[in-house]
């Protein structure tokens, strides 16, 4: 008889299997096609161990989600301090179109359930994008003459590409030129 050898991983790294098979498995399937069961058998768990690691389901769906959607700036304006505001809003808005770009899946997946279920966030981490996207530019030192519309302009703009994905950096550069030449920023040379 063969007999499957299993390692022990620590509880940190089982952790972050659950979150990572349960993403998976949530994507697939969306939340409430979703059971804690599927979430189990994805991470060759039993019910048991997922629930000695997590309450609900509901749980699991908002941790496995944050990380990839509320991923901090801080290195990033850390890395952009010596830039022109123009040059920092750019960046920041090339690095979130990435972000998106990579996990659009999951970007789509957590859009399409706060329609569906509210209970999950009421679109919270959009409007934590948002708030994110905001603190950070006033961070790095951009202040922009009409901030919530040109907040607005430049959430649209990055959530575009949810819709009309485009991996072409040139194009990317090109458009975030774009956006950044039709918005005004105080202090910036917008000509």
């Amino acid at each position: 008889m063969d007999k499957q050898i299993r390692t022990r991983m620590s509880r940190e790294d089982r952790r972050n299997q659950i979150l990572n098979s349960a993403l998976e498995v949530f994507v697939e399937k969306g939340y409430n096609g979703t059971t804690t069961q599927d979430i189990a058998k994805s991470s060759n768990v039993s019910e048991v161990t997922l629930f000695r690691y997590f309450s609900s389901k509901q749980e699991i769906y908002m941790e496995a989600i944050e990380p990839i959607i509320i991923t901090t700036l801080e290195d990033f304006i850390d890395a952009t301090k010596d830039l022109n505001p123009k040059e920092k809003l750019r960046n920041i808005i090339i690095e979130r179109i990435r972000l998106i770009s990579k996990y659009h899946k999951v970007v789509r997946l957590i859009l399409m359930e706060n329609q569906v279920n509210p209970e999950l966030g009421d679109l919270k981490y959009i409007k934590t994008i948002s708030d994110l996207l905001n603190n950070s530019i006033n961070k790095m030192g951009v202040k922009f003459t009409n901030n919530e519309f040109n907040l607005r302009v430049v959430m649209g703009s990055i959530l575009s590409f949810l819709y009309l994905p485009e991996s072409n950096e040139g194009k990317i550069g090109q458009f975030v030129n774009k956006i950044i030449e039709n918005i005004k920023i105080e202090g910036a040379n917008n000509g």
